[in-house]
């Protein structure tokens, strides 16, 4: 028998629900009202601060305030507050040489050099491309850099070097180089060229491959050696990654890609703390033990695809501790043509822990010596002993032997979440003699730049 509700009891029913429903909207909204009053205030406070900096400066302040100059000293101040060494503020310049590297206008004139510490501090090459403006005028390996458009190399860092040496495509650089005390002053052009981004060998019974940089098409290159190598009956990989700082984090993915089984291979964490998928693997992947030789300018990218391997492969990690940039960047511009690159997430490791801040352990740790590492760049492969621990590891574990001496593992294993939307977005066959050094490096070749954003970019 089914009993009727009186219409008093569903009235007082529907008054109480509407009730609850009209006190946690209000709950809500006052909230909401609170965090924006407090972000308000927060703001009235900081544009009452920079009006006070701003009215002392013009009334007491002896010379002309460049009203350009302090406007982007104020936006850089804004974004090195947040205390964030990947965020940044670009000035208008600096946004539109950054966009035109990223969209592939910038060229180089061929070498990538070095600080060299040994040579009076001038900049010194290690690299020349094949038929590029710099081999073409007959620059060398080994050769020292003594000025770039007139200016001395001693005091440049890094950073100034390399830009000094790119440029748009035709635009010229007078080089000044030595070579055995003789000078030479050579005038280049900038243009395109083809800069291999991984080599590779046979060494002992394993596959060496050296990956200097991730570009778009290093998935190919990275799959035609791996065929090419597989055919001379290797019996595991050695991947090479240390000096590799690159910020391609979709070229790094699609080559991990080649490597890895049908699965999730990395997830980002997001303002809101949702964990989400950021990139997949759809391939058969390699059945073969893989090693990974990292060292402290391993970096971004270069970190994602070593704990890619790590956590989806059980490869094993050689070297010494990388550099710990495990975060998104994107870039955005301001209606002034300026720009600021901001983290907008950190990665979150399918397996292993984060590693933002603090870097990749290796496995087995393993650190190029003192003299070593002052001529890393010209060491034979037979010479590196970090290369040769790696294939001594990659022999034990093919044997079924563990290596000696296992560098404790502190990394902990990360919780894994909730699955959420997928973001995913030539022939090279010479054997590397690239490793790691104290050295501070540079590349100024590709004709196809790292991106130095995200996939989120």
């Amino acid at each position: 028998m089914k009993k009727k509700i009186s219409v008093s009891l569903a009235l007082t029913i529907l008054f109480i629900s509407l009730t609850v429903c009209f006190v946690l909207t209000m709950l809500l909204s006052t909230r909401l009202f609170e965090n924006k009053i407090e972000s308000v205030n927060a703001k009235e406070a900081l544009y009452d601060k920079i009006s006070d900096i701003d009215a002392m400066v013009r009334q007491n302040y002896y010379a002309t305030v460049n009203n350009d100059s302090i406007l982007d000293a104020l936006s850089s101040g804004y974004v090195n507050g947040l205390g964030d060494t990947e965020s940044r503020y670009l000035t208008s310049a600096e946004y539109t040489h950054h966009m035109d590297i990223h969209s592939g206008k910038i060229y180089g004139i061929g070498v990538n050099i070095i600080k060299s510490k040994e040579d009076s501090g001038y900049m010194k090459v290690y690299q020349v491309y094949d038929n590029s403006p710099a081999s073409e005028q007959g620059i060398e390996k080994g050769d020292l850099i003594i000025s770039i458009d007139g200016v001395s190399t001693i005091n440049m860092t890094q950073e100034t070097a390399e830009n000094s040496i790119m440029g748009l495509a035709g635009e010229s650089v007078n080089i000044e180089y030595q070579r055995e005390g003789t000078t030479t002053q050579v005038t280049l052009a900038n243009r395109s060229y083809d800069t291999p981004s991984l080599s590779y060998s046979k060494e002992k019974n394993s596959g060496y491959i050296k990956i200097s940089g991730f570009q778009r098409k290093t998935a190919s290159e990275l799959e035609y050696a791996v065929t090419s190598l597989l055919g001379q009956d290797i019996k595991s990989l050695v991947i090479d990654l240390r000096e590799n700082t690159s910020q391609d984090y979709d070229a790094a993915a699609e080559a991990a890609d080649i490597l890895l089984a049908d699965g999730t291979t990395m997830y980002a964490v997001y303002k809101d703390g949702e964990r989400k998928v950021l990139y997949t693997s759809d391939k058969a992947g390699v059945s073969l033990p893989i090693i990974v030789i990292t060292n402290g300018r391993t970096g971004y990218a270069a970190e994602m695809f070593t704990c890619m391997l790590r956590d989806r492969a059980g490869a094993k990690v050689v070297g010494t501790t990388t550099m710990g940039k495990g975060s998104l960047q994107k870039i955005f511009r301001l209606s002034d043509g300026s720009g600021i690159e901001l983290t907008v997430a950190v990665l979150s490791p399918v397996s292993s822990a984060p590693y933002n801040g603090s870097g990749i352990v290796p496995d087995y740790e393993k650190v190029l010596e003192d003299d070593l590492a002052q001529r890393f760049y010209n060491l034979s492969i037979t010479e590196d002993t970090q290369i040769q621990r790696a294939l001594d590891v990659a022999d034990n574990v093919v044997a079924g032997t563990e290596p000696a001496e296992p560098v404790p593992q502190t990394e902990g294993e990360a919780t894994e979440g909730e699955e959420g939307e997928n973001t995913e977005g030539e022939e090279s066959e010479s054997s590397s003699s690239e490793g790691s050094s104290s050295e501070e490096t540079s590349s100024s070749g590709s004709s196809s730049s790292d991106s130095e954003s995200s996939s989120e970019e």
